[in-house]
């Protein structure tokens, strides 16, 4: 991972687990980081309008400063950190691997949310792998839905967490999460390999009714799978 330079003045925030993680793991779950996320972006605003109002921060360079700030938090386990800088290219140091990503997409009357990272290099990742992490609502009132969702995935492979364990445990290229945060890993990708395809099938967890498919494409970028702007789309688009 890239050094910042001397001149960032980093604030730790230091939130243990209850338990020490296995190499690679979060210190905190991601379900647990999920439900802390709702107060740690708020702070994370507040904190961008007083660095801006100090003049150390652009206005312009705020929501990708947002940006970097959750990402580090997410794939970092909560042991992250707050970059405060005087130099107006501090941001050119953060990497894409830190950055957290939002897509959303429409399946029937579904509007269909993931919140994941932009980049994700098996190389070098802190994370055990890409985190996946969806919230669903009405596409016409806005009010939130309870649904599942079924991944199946062309390559690689899904982990969850396990709380006993205290780490992510494998199951395999289907996993289904009404709720909670999975990650999809795999090994660098080969040279000339295709682009790994994630199936997204929503349904009612009430009734069991399906809302339709999405599909989520991870782009092969050398050693890396990176997710662009359109990359999740309803299937057949």
């Amino acid at each position: 991972m890239r050094r910042l330079p001397a001149w960032l003045l980093a604030a730790a925030l230091l939130i243990p687990g209850a338990a020490q993680a296995a190499e690679g793991d979060a210190l905190l779950s991601p379900d647990d980081m999920n439900g802390l996320r709702e107060t740690y972006e708020p702070f994370l605003n507040a904190l961008a309008d007083t660095l801006i109002t100090r003049g150390l921060l652009n206005e312009d360079d705020r929501e990708t400063w947002l940006s970097a700030q959750i990402g580090d938090f997410f794939s970092n386990g909560a042991y992250g950190s707050i970059l405060i800088t005087y130099q107006p290219d501090a941001l050119d140091y953060v990497r894409e691997e830190e950055m957290a990503e939002t897509l959303s997409c429409r399946v029937a009357n579904c509007e269909l949310t993931l919140s994941t990272m932009r980049r994700y290099s098996p190389g070098d990742s802190t994370s055990s792998g890409l985190l996946l992490s969806f919230s669903e609502k009405d596409a016409e009132t806005a009010m939130p839905l309870s649904c599942t969702v079924q991944l199946d995935s062309t390559a690689g492979y899904f982990s969850r967490w396990d709380v006993l364990l205290d780490g992510y445990q494998a199951v395999g290229t289907q996993a289904v999460t009404e709720g909670e945060t999975l990650v999809w890993t795999a090994p660098a990708p080969a040279q000339n390999a295709e682009d790994p395809l994630l199936t997204l099938s929503v349904f009612d967890s009430e009734t069991g009714d399906s809302y339709g498919q999405a599909v989520l494409r991870l782009r092969v970028d050398g050693s890396s799978y990176v997710l662009d702007n359109d990359a999740l789309t309803p299937l057949g688009n």
